[in-house]
Parts: C-alpha cells; structure tokens; sequence
C-alpha cells in the first residue's frame, strides 16, 4: 500500500489536478494507493475567512462563500465529462448551501467556535476530494471515494484535535485490508 498526500498548491487548479491524475495513474498499476488531498489552494483560506467575517458581523462573507462555489463549480466543469457533471454540481451546490447556513448563524450569533472553524474548514478537502475521485474516474482509473471520519478518531480537542491512534490504526487497517479496490481518494484534514 502506498499513501500520496497533495496539498494545496497540488490541487490549486485544474491544471495541477491533471498533473496528480498522471502521477497515480503510474503509481497505482504498481501496488493499492491512496490518495490524501487538500482543498483547492487558497480555498481553506477563504472559508476561514469568511466564518471570521462573519463572526464579525461583516456581510462580506458572501462573498468569500461566493469565490469558493464558483471555484468548485469551475473545477468540475473544467475536469469532469459533461455527461456526467450534473450529481457533482449539485454536490457543490449542496455543500455550499451547508456552508452558507452555518455562516448565516455564526453571523447571527456573532460567535465563531472552535468546532465551528473546524467545521466550516473541512469542506474545502471533503469538496476537493470528491471533484478528483470524479476525475481519476472519468480517466478510466477506477477510484472509490472514502469519508476519512470513517477511518479516523481523535479527540475532541476542535483546531488541536489529538488522533486516537490504537482506534485509528485498526480501522484503517481492517477496511484496506478488506478491499479489493486499488485506489482511494479522502480527504485530509478531516478525522471523527
């Protein structure tokens, strides 16, 4: 098994995002992998940024959530087949609506939690990740999506969180021992 991690810059834009399609692509013909990504690059930034606008009572924070939407409706529309792009907008769409939502309260309570930050944070690599499963898939590079909550526990401990490493392993253990895919795509960032 042989774990690839691509961060931010790895996955800025469409461009790079084929560039890491043809890195595994070699890479996955040799043994199961698994591909870990970041958001899409300065998108972390941009939903922490507009969850502390928010906080702060500063309607600009729609349009932050506005950049990031169109950034992934973009990326879908730039890497996906048109044929099959349609459950992935609304994917988007969805998840951006969720994000809007949690923002909609922070601005009402004028209140950023720690949860909160993490919360809001997490769609970018959980965004990101399903676009690229999408891709290596739409290549004939047979990719199964994985929620990394399923593998991954730490602590409740919100921005500092600890990973529980004797549950962790065995989880991680247990479901890639037992598959016969041979390649994932999850998300970092994000653990349960």
């Amino acid at each position: 098994m042989q774990v690839l991690k691509f961060g931010g810059t790895s996955v800025a834009n469409s461009e790079n995002i084929n560039k890491v399609i043809a890195i595994v692509k070699e890479t996955v013909k040799k043994q199961q992998t698994i591909v870990v990504v970041s958001a899409l690059g300065g998108v972390t930034d941009l939903l922490l940024g507009a969850a502390k606008f928010a906080a702060d009572g500063n309607e600009s924070y729609k349009d932050k959530l506005a950049i990031v939407e169109q950034r992934h409706l973009d990326a879908v529309k730039q890497l996906i087949p048109v044929a099959t792009q349609s459950h992935l907008l609304s994917l988007v769409k969805k998840s951006c609506n969720e994000i809007e939502d949690i923002c909609n309260g922070i601005f009402l309570l004028k209140e950023l939690t720690s949860r909160s930050m993490d919360r809001v944070a997490s769609y970018g690599e959980w965004l990101s990740s399903q676009i690229i499963a999408a891709r290596f898939n739409s290549e004939n590079i047979a990719a199964q999506w994985k929620d990394a909550k399923e593998l991954i526990l730490t602590n409740s401990v919100f921005t500092s969180a600890e990973v529980d490493f004797d549950v962790t392993n065995k989880k991680i253990a247990e479901f890639f021992s037992a598959s016969p895919v041979e390649l994932f795509v999850i998300p970092g960032f994000i653990a349960a």
